[in-house]
């Protein structure tokens, strides 16, 4: 059982998300049985990945990860430096992605088209989810705009969507 402390969000919106985080990790399995082995295991990548950010969406883990690296660089004294590390944080998650998505393009390049789109909006997802769980000031610059007063991301609140 999950502690109520554990959780971050409890709105319904959120719980929204996490329904349809879950779902899609559904409907990729389901997907599986009938795939071929190359595509079988791209579902099952999905499958996984969409749990995990389902389970993430409610444990906050980003946070606990922030919260523990703003610990470390107190205590190792790189606070003030700590930009440049979230910077080149930031760099070498793209980079990864990038690498992942090129990796992905050529395993699935004799895939139907269902296939390959579901590749790419998996990897849009997965891009947008890796910025805003950096969710440093400079990023969130670019993808959130204050409409009198509130912060909207993408037409949700910023809260909703990390």
């Amino acid at each position: 059982m999950i502690s109520a402390s554990l959780i971050n969000d409890r709105s319904t919106t959120a719980w929204v998300i996490v329904a349809a985080y879950f779902a899609g990790a559904a409907a990729a399995f389901w997907a599986s049985g009938a795939a071929r082995k190359r595509e079988r295991q791209f579902w099952i990548g999905t499958a996984l990945l969409l749990t995990f950010l389902g389970f993430n969406k409610e444990l906050d883990l980003q946070t606990f990860l922030t919260e523990t690296a703003r610990k470390l660089a107190h205590y190792e004294g790189w606070y003030d430096q700590r930009r440049l590390v979230q910077g080149l944080f930031l760099l070498l998650l793209a980079a990864g992605l990038i690498v992942a998505i090129i990796a992905l393009a050529r395993r699935l390049r004799r895939s139907p088209l269902p296939v390959k789109s579901a590749a790419l909006g998996i990897a849009l997802l997965f891009a947008f989810v890796v910025m805003r769980a950096g969710s440093f000031h400079h990023i969130d610059r670019w993808v959130t705009v204050n409409i009198g007063g509130l912060r909207r991301a993408g037409g949700l609140s910023s809260r909703v969507l990390r």
